[in-house]
């Protein structure tokens, strides 16, 4: 009997296991959070904005947040880059939130057939270390100009 009790609290706690990893960002133009997610979703994460829309006063602000449960990623750097569609880098910082000038980015966009993707990926700080992880890039979003 005490077995059939034990087996509803490890199905509890496998769901915990598998749970969200407690991160999520944000984008936001000129002050005003415009996408928010805490998954990847290549096809749904994809921000589309008017040409007019991009005013040379305003700024693109993404913001990566990371709620540190069980894991020690103090020695580690958080990286956002942003690339065309044929995989060139054409922007990236050391950092979990990058501000970007309306004009640099409507640049980037025009350059690049219209179409922007921000990753983001970490790093271990000593460079032995790092040399032995994989790293994945996470996809942010997509902006598209329309």
């Amino acid at each position: 009997m005490k077995r059939w009790a034990l087996f509803p609290g490890l199905i509890i706690a496998s769901l915990f296991a598998f749970a969200q990893d407690g991160v999520s960002w944000t984008i936001q133009h000129n002050k005003r959070k415009i996408f928010s997610a805490s998954e990847e979703n290549v096809q749904k994460n994809v921000i589309s904005v008017k040409h007019t829309d991009l005013k040379s006063t305003y700024n693109f602000i993404v913001s990566y947040s990371e709620i540190k449960m069980n894991t020690n990623r103090n020695g580690w750097i958080r990286t956002i880059g942003i690339y065309n569609e044929a995989d060139k880098e054409l922007f990236r910082k050391d950092t979990g939130r990058v501000k970007l000038p309306d004009a640099q980015l409507k640049k980037m966009l025009l350059e690049n057939n219209n179409t922007i993707k921000i990753y983001t990926w970490a790093l271990p700080k000593d460079p032995k270390e790092a040399a032995r992880v994989r790293i994945r890039r996470v996809h942010l979003c997509t902006i598209e100009l329309k």
